[in-house]
This record gives structure tokens, C-alpha cells and sequence, in this order.
């Protein structure tokens, strides 16, 4: 078997085979169709990190002649260990069991075997055929269950036939596998072949520290976005004295402070599909996700959870000259100062500063009188709560990344649950409090004591990075 564990992925036609090597090798390359028989010939797909090969599974075709091919074997009376090589040798010519030498090609070359079924159909006669064929290899074998559906009748059926088989059994979604049940499934194959144990403990190890430096690297990434986002501030010049020639300069710059926030977020997102090898699938959020919302919505504010008095306290420093009500009879609010239009330029001097249009300020100083004009200013945020919101966001967004199988080709989305459903709403005081304290640091251009206290904040996104994993 070599320095590098080897194992051939083995079953009936469209039982999963292709999509388990895909999410186990985190490759969205590998060919996956509803349609039988896609596979036709073995391909080699591989665990890397840091461009060193850990371990590679075999991609195969599937079953085709199972019952002819038990027949061959049970008639072989050659020594068992040359029995795979000689059904190759003596059969890969005759075009009906072109595919089932194909894939037992690996096994010739001592792999161990992955046997991948649907346990949502009944066991047949060609199953105990596969089955028996792979016993009389005698290669270490394990069987994986894959729960393709919901549909579990015949689990206890297929349990009970594997028992008599293989070495070790174990049931996976391949759709729907999340990194620490990918690493049950390697360091179940720890055991079914004693010398591999050590390479395999190995994989595991190796692939656990690879997982806590993308943690890293994503809570790092983080708070980047953060601190641009923070920090983001637009200034312009209307000359002359048209009122309407301010209100145009004005609303270009807000939505210019928009398309900076967002492109500030499409970065993140990026870097963060690249920690987790997302290539070819498209895993940014759908346009129902709250993440993938305009950070300026309603929605976003109110479903990523925060409070009736939060979003008071929000919304109380733009007052009536933005349009905002507070009704008093329903106990809601009105976010029309948190959509797009006209109530856009509120909503972001609410959150920059502490009076009406505080932020989006006209500074008439000698020059600006001399010309006839004024400076207009949009920026930094001040509010903490849009902090909180960018924070939700981002977390949202790297939990469905970090969880989406590599194997689940659909559109990516995320059913957000009833009520209240933010982060950070669930964080505890002193968490909230060394985010705040972040904030004033930066607000106040603080930034050295703004870095001191970052690595905790970075050890806290990791903490919750991981108990949103769990």
C-alpha cells in the first residue's frame, strides 16, 4: 500500500460512490450525476494540505456483471491472492465485464475498500454478490451507508448483511457531511487494517490543525472587514448654492458608502469559499438568505435578532427629520429607514453619529463660502449595532460554507428559523462588551489599543465559529 493509504471507493451504479469521494476529498471537480454509469473508468482523487498528499481514494465504476463475476471467482482454484489479477487477466477483453475489471484494478494493487450502498432500497441478489466478491478479495473492507433520503426502512436490513462482511460499517451523508463527520468516517478506517492505523492517525491529526488554521484564518478575515468597514468614510464637494445640487452629491455618496460596504463583504465571502475549496460550485448565499440581503434592509436588522429597544436606540439618533416612527400602539417599529430610497441617508446618519445628518455634515469654512459650496461627509459608522450586524452576517455566511459538502451541487441557501436568529443576540455580556470596547477604540483612532485586545477577539470568532459547527 505504500507511505500513502490508498482505498477504492466500490458499489452498484448511482449508489454515491462519486459524490462520498467528493465531499471526503473537499473536490467539487469530481463528476457527480443522477444518471447510472456516469463512471466508466477509475479515477484517483486525493486528501491534500500544504501540497503533500495524505491519503487517496479511487473514484470506480460501478457493478455491472456482479452475478457472473461471483460465478468466476467460486470457480477459480488458483492461490487466492492472485485471484483479482487473473479475473482481470482473463476477462478484460470481453466487453460485458469491462467495468467490473476496471474496478477491481485497485484492489489488485492491494487498496482497501470503501462498498457505498443506498440504504433506501432493499437488499437484492446482486448486493450479496458484491458483497461476497469483495470478501473473497480479502482486502480490508468497510461498508458506508449513505443516507441519500430520508427514506431509512431498510437500514437495520443492510446493518445486518454488512455485519457478516466487512470489517466495520458506517452511515454517511455524503450530501450533507460536516468536516468532523468526515473525520469519523477516516479514523473509522483506522481500524479495519492494523498497519494502517498510524498513517490514518496521521491523516486525522494533520487534517484537525489544517481545520483550526482555516478557523484562524476566517476569524482573521473577519475582523479585516471589519475594521474597513469601521472605518469607512466618503467626502465630497457641492459647489454652489442649489439646495438640489447638495441633495444629488449627498445620495451619490451614500450610495457610494453602499457599494464599498458590500464589495468590503463580496471580499470576505471570496476568501472565505477559498479556505474551504469551493471551486467550481457557486456556494454564495441565495437572495432569501439574510446574509445575502442589503446590509441596509429591515430584514437584516430585525431577523438577525435584535430587540425592540436595540433597534429603538438604533434608530432614536435620526428622529423625525428621517422619517422614523416609533408606534407606540403595535409596540413595532417602522424600518422604512432601513430599506433603499429615501430614507437611506437617515438610516446611515443614524448610525454615524448622534443628531440628525450628524455625519453627513455641511462644513462651511471660508474656502467652501468663498466658492459658494460645502463639504459633504458619509462616515465612519458609529452605531455598534450595525457592528453586531456585519458580525451576523459574516458568521451566517461562514457556517454555511464551512458546512456545504463538496458533493452538494444545488443552489446553496439557508432556512433561517422563526424569530430571532442573529449570532450575536445570543452572546453573553463580556463578549458584547470587548466587541464595543473594539469599537470605541477605532472610533477614536485608538488603533494600538485596538490591536492589543484583537487576538482575544479573534479566539472568541474562532469559539463560536466552532459551536456554530457543532
Amino acid at each position: 500500500m505504500g507511505d500513502v493509504p490508498v482505498f477504492a471507493v466500490v458499489g452498484h451504479p448511482n449508489e454515491g460512490k462519486s459524490s462520498v469521494v467528493s465531499t471526503l476529498t473537499e473536490d467539487d471537480r469530481v463528476p457527480i450525476s443522477v444518471l447510472p454509469g456516469e463512471t466508466r473508468r477509475c479515477i484517483t482523487y486525493a486528501i491534500e494540505v500544504d501540497g503533500e498528499t495524505l491519503v487517496r481514494f479511487v473514484d470506480t465504476p460501478g457493478f455491472q456483471m456482479p452475478l457472473q463475476t461471483l460465478r468466476w471467482m467460486r470457480r477459480f482454484n488458483g492461490p487466492p491472492n492472485r485471484m483479482v489479477e487473473e479475473f482481470i487477466r482473463a476477462n478484460q477483453g470481453d466487453l460485458r465485464f469491462s467495468e467490473d475489471c476496471e474496478l477491481l484494478r485497485p484492489l489488485a494493487g492491494n487498496a482497501g475498500i470503501v462498498y457505498v450502498v443506498d440504504c433506501s432500497r432493499p437488499l437484492r441478489p446482486n448486493d450479496e454478490a458484491e458483497m461476497e466478491i469483495l470478501r473473497l478479495t480479502g482486502r480490508p473492507r468497510m461498508a458506508v451507508i449513505n443516507i441519500k433520503t430520508s427514506n431509512t426502512s431498510h437500514l437495520q436490513e443492510w446493518k445486518e448483511a454488512f455485519a457478516r462482511t466487512f470489517n466495520s460499517t458506517l452511515q454517511f451523508n455524503a450530501h450533507r457531511a460536516t468536516f468532523k463527520e468526515r473525520i469519523a468516517l477516516l479514523e473509522a478506517l483506522q481500524h479495519i487494517e492494523q498497519e494502517w492505523g498510524a498513517p490514518l492517525k496521521r491523516v486525522v491529526a494533520t487534517l484537525e490543525e489544517d481545520w483550526r488554521g482555516r478557523l484562524e484564518a476566517c476569524a482573521d478575515a473577519i475582523l479585516q472587514m471589519l475594521d474597513k468597514a469601521l472605518t469607512l468614510s466618503l467626502s465630497g464637494t457641492s459647489r454652489g448654492e442649489d439646495p438640489m445640487e447638495r441633495e444629488r452629491k449627498r445620495d451619490k455618496l451614500i450610495a457610494d458608502f453602499q457599494d464599498n460596504l458590500a464589495r468590503l463583504e463580496g471580499g470576505y465571502r471570496r476568501e472565505i469559499k477559498g479556505h474551504f475549496l469551493h471551486n467550481l460550485f457557486n456556494v454564495d448565499l441565495a437572495a432569501e438568505t439574510v446574509a445575502a440581503r442589503d446590509l441596509f434592509s429591515e430584514e437584516t436588522w430585525h431577523v438577525l435578532g435584535l430587540t425592540r429597544k436595540q433597534l429603538s436606540l438604533a434608530l432614536a439618533t435620526v428622529g423625525a427629520a428621517a422619517g422614523v416612527a416609533i408606534d407606540g400602539a403595535t409596540a413595532g417599529i417602522t424600518f422604512g429607514v432601513f430599506t433603499l430610497g429615501a430614507g437611506t441617508a437617515g438610516a446611515i446618519a443614524g448610525w454615524t453619529g448622534t443628531r440628525p445628518l450628524s455625519r453627513l455634515k455641511v462644513d462651511i469654512g471660508p474656502f467652501s463660502r468663498e466658492i459658494g459650496g460645502c463639504r459633504i461627509q458619509v462616515g465612519p459608522l458609529r452605531n455598534p449595532q450595525l457592528m453586531f450586524v456585519l458580525l451576523d452576517r459574516a458568521l451566517i455566511y461562514f457556517q454555511s460554507v464551512s458546512n456545504w459538502a463538496h458533493a452538494r451541487r444545488e443552489g446553496a441557501s439557508i432556512s433561517l428559523h422563526e424569530g430571532k436568529v442573529g449570532v450575536t443576540s445570543r452572546w453573553d455580556r463580556e463578549r458584547r462588551r470587548l466587541f464595543e470596547k473594539y469599537l470605541a477604540y477605532v472610533q477614536k483612532g485608538y488603533f494600538g489599543k485596538a490591536n492589543e485586545i484583537r487576538p482575544t477577539l479573534q479566539q472568541i470568532l474562532i469559539q463560536v465559529m466552532q459551536e456554530e459547527l457543532r
